[in-house]
């Protein structure tokens, strides 16, 4: 199967990517940004096309579909929610004409399978209660124009789905992490947790050591993905994704125990977002399991790391 990965070198793309090319499928990266967050280790590198481009441009996004006659579409690229507020044009071209794009070429082109990007931030501590588990067909909250541009691109999801026969889904994943995170929470989390320490300096993450967060690695991040490629049909317009769902003071003890000596402590700020997910249908029908846990996760960032400085 020939794949289209949008977003492709961005954190979630360049793993997403890596792993495809390593189950042997042939793939078309697209994005704007030719600089990759972690190089594919592509074990023929002839099944690797990169085309720097947008996915706002329907024509080209068309045309890559037409050319290389794409099985399968996986689309990631988007405004990232801490860029949004301050480029809310720019939020609103990627999130939701990109989002249009890709299932009018799946549509037009009879691409048997399209994968979405959600978003864990449509849940609002207003409506949840941050202690139970949440399902996919839970309340979901639209509080900027990041937000509603999620609830865009699953709402024309479920129509393309519904009623014009386009196989698709969308995944809420998450907080994906890892080494090679560029931005947002997950960065910050990574560089108190790991990256200071290991430097000598002081970590110090902004939450309490009581704030729970849905802790997804990124190699399990990108495997939700794939499976929800290739998989069955799916039953729902949208699957949750889960992963180790720890505490600050969890993560806290354990860089703690791999970096001795490092001086990390919890902060302040309370971190009351839902993200105590219920994906039991996706592990029921896609066969997902969490592999990574918080432990064995850090220990895999503290040695990338240290590599890195090596």
């Amino acid at each position: 199967m020939t794949y289209l990965v949008t977003g492709a070198t961005g954190f979630i793309g360049s793993y997403v990517v890596d792993r495809l090319l390593r189950d042997g499928h042939p793939v078309i990266a697209l994005d704007r940004r030719p600089d990759w967050a972690r190089e594919p280790a592509a074990p023929d590198p002839s099944a690797l096309t990169f085309v720097e481009g947008d996915v706002t441009d329907f024509s080209l996004v068309a045309d890559l579909v037409s050319t290389h006659r794409v099985d399968r579409i996986i689309h990631l690229a988007a405004e990232l929610h801490d860029r949004s507020a301050g480029q809310r044009g720019q939020c609103i071209q990627s999130n939701v004409v990109g989002t249009y794009n890709v299932l009018e070429a799946a549509r037009l082109l009879g691409v048997s399978r399209t994968v979405l990007a959600s978003s864990a931030a449509l849940f609002s501590p207003a409506h949840h209660d941050p202690a139970r588990p949440i399902a996919e067909d839970a309340r979901i909250h639209g509080g900027d124009v990041y937000e509603g541009s999620k609830i865009f691109g699953e709402t024309m999801g479920e129509y393309y789905l519904r009623t014009l026969g386009v196989t698709n889904t969308s995944i809420r994943i998450g907080l994906a992490y890892g080494a090679a995170c560029l931005i947002g929470t997950a960065r910050r989390l990574v560089d108190e947790l790991v990256t200071k320490p290991l430097a000598g300096e002081p970590g110090r993450p902004a939450y309490h050591g009581g704030s729970m967060m849905n802790m997804v690695y990124i190699h399990d991040t990108a495997d939700a993905f794939v499976r929800a490629s290739e998989g069955p049909v799916p039953s729902s317009h949208v699957y949750h994704v889960r992963g180790d769902y720890r505490s600050i003071g969890d993560m806290v003890e354990v860089a703690r125990k791999l970096i001795p000596g490092a001086t990390i402590e919890p902060g302040d700020a309370d971190h009351r977002w839902p993200m105590n997910f219920d994906d039991s249908l996706f592990r029921r029908e896609y066969g997902y399991t969490t592999r990574w846990s918080l432990e064995d996760a850090l220990a895999d960032i503290v040695k990338e790391k240290r590599s890195e400085t090596a």
